[in-house]
């Protein structure tokens, strides 16, 4: 009370207090009783990351390999960040050029993986999820010869390691070489997995490694500080998060098992004399038989049958999931129905807010996907093709031939009535273009407008052979109308 007073009536005396709590900084970084304990460090990212890195990895593999929430997030990270694979589009400005290009990229798209034997829409998908799951991934070039085409090798991260001879050089940080400003100038790839067991064990020295430039690898990795040499997987900050949730499941799982089970004693009168020494063979009872409907047990005079059934109850465990799926859809920025795959309690509000979240963190990947791997590959194929000579580039300048845009797969619309109706508004208005409206789709605006244009000719052709009336822009614009009419009868109903 006297603190108070003396606050309130004696100016220096409340300036003297607050300027010594402003003295005392942030509450977060008090130490004391008071405060729940914090485990921090001061390291670098590196110093912090590449201890843990091996055990992160392992973990988060094991979790995408064998728990069906962990798996089933990768899948749908892979699922709306590549789906079927990003398709490039030519953008020179100039159709025939844009043709022969992507001519030349069409007939090598079958043949870039020949290590996994995969077209590259499934290569894509490999490069995402492994870069996903461990948090990094190597991309690199190579060729079996000078004359032939080049192709693409996906590198695990376990292969990405510093020679013995230079472990105790500061510039080599696992198998990141950097100069004296922190570039990055080399990648060292031991030119065999560690952990393959079947070609015995793996030497660490120079001689058991290939050292790769980054102009011929891409190392896609998911990093949180500056000068981090090594990504992390997405999964770092809620690996024990989906391993409790599985843990509760299989608990839950047990117990129901246990609260199935019955249990059937024999009770006597009969005085024994020594409990200790008896067993069931002694006692004339052969007790590892399966009890079974219709069976008949013999007893003994003065004996029973006895039953037990733990029949407890078991835990809610909703609750529990929901929180713990929370928790994981907060670190890797989708909603906990997306962590559960469960829409089943959604409005139609609250999916189309979950599903525009979500849309924002795998467009996100996937222009990073693009800028740091796709673009590279598409560049790297160009110009070995040119290199060798081949007549379809002839008078296509350099600058041409890396002028690319990937067009990924387009989400569908949540409610496609009122979405065409907005889009067709916004084509309108010129807000937007044909190009990003069909890419938003995941389609070629070219190929969609030769394609439209065609079946509009034929269409002609056809109501004049048939003799029908032919289509006006006024039929056009009622379809529009309709759009509009279906889109306001959806909204009365949602109403009433």
């Amino acid at each position: 009370m006297q603190h108070l007073r003396l606050m309130e009536t004696d100016a220096d005396y409340r300036d003297s207090v607050l300027a010594l709590m402003r003295l005392q900084g942030y509450r977060a970084a008090r130490k004391g009783t008071n405060n729940t304990p914090w485990v921090d460090s001061g390291r670098s990212a590196d110093a912090e990351v590449l201890g843990d890195l091996p055990a992160l990895r392992s973990r988060a593999r094991m979790l995408n390999r064998d728990d069906a929430i962990g798996s089933g997030i990768s899948g749908s990270f892979v699922n709306n960040v590549i789906g079927t694979g990003m398709v490039p589009q030519a953008r020179t400005e100039n159709e025939e050029k844009n043709r022969r290009l992507e001519l030349v990229w069409a007939e090598r798209a079958l043949l870039l993986d020949p290590v996994d034997m995969l077209p590259h829409g499934q290569g894509q998908r490999l490069v995402f999820r492994k870069w996903f799951e461990d948090g990094e991934v190597l991309r690199k070039a190579a060729k079996a010869n000078p004359q032939e085409p080049v192709w693409f090798e996906t590198v695990e991260a376990d292969r990405l390691g510093t020679p013995r001879e230079h472990l105790a050089n500061p510039r080599f940080r696992d198998g990141v070489e950097r100069d004296e400003y922190g570039r990055v100038v080399a990648y060292w790839l031991l030119k065999g997995h560690p952990g393959d067991l079947m070609g015995g064990p793996v030497m660490r020295d120079t001689s058991q490694f290939v050292r790769v430039t980054p102009a011929m690898c891409k190392h896609l990795k998911t990093i949180e500080r500056p000068g981090q040499s090594r990504g992390v997987p997405a999964f770092h900050a809620v690996l024990q998060d989906l391993r409790d949730l599985d843990l509760l499941i299989v608990a839950c799982l047990k117990r129901v098992q246990i609260a199935a089970c019955l249990s059937v004693f024999i009770k006597t009168l009969n005085p024994i004399d020594n409990v200790l020494d008896t067993t069931a063979k002694k006692y004339g009872y052969v007790l590892d038989q399966e009890i079974t409907p219709g069976m008949i047990f013999k007893l003994y005079p003065d004996e029973e049958i006895q039953t037990l059934i733990p029949n407890f109850p078991v835990p809610e465990l909703e609750p529990f999931m929901v929180m713990l799926a929370r928790r994981i859809g907060a670190a890797l920025g989708v909603s906990w129905q997306v962590v559960l795959k469960d829409f089943s309690k959604s409005t139609y509000s609250s999916a189309r807010t979950d599903l525009l979240e979500s849309r924002q963190v795998y467009a996100v990947f996937q222009a990073a996907y693009i800028s740091q791997c796709l673009n590279w590959e598409w560049q790297t194929v160009m110009d070995d093709a040119a290199l060798r000579g081949d007549s379809r580039l002839q008078g296509i300048t350099p600058e041409e031939r890396r002028a690319v845009h990937w067009i990924p797969n387009g989400w569908k619309w949540v409610d496609p009535v009122k979405e065409a109706a907005g889009a067709q508004l916004e084509l309108e208005m010129g807000t937007q273009t044909l190009r990003d409206l069909c890419a938003e789709k995941g389609r070629d605006w070219e190929e969609q407008l030769r394609q439209r244009l065609r079946e509009e000719a034929r269409e002609a052709e056809l109501r004049k052979e048939m003799g029908l009336a032919v289509k006006t822009a006024g039929t056009q614009e009622s379809a529009a109308r309709t759009i509009a009419l279906l889109a306001a009868a959806r909204d009365e109903e949602v109403v009433a």
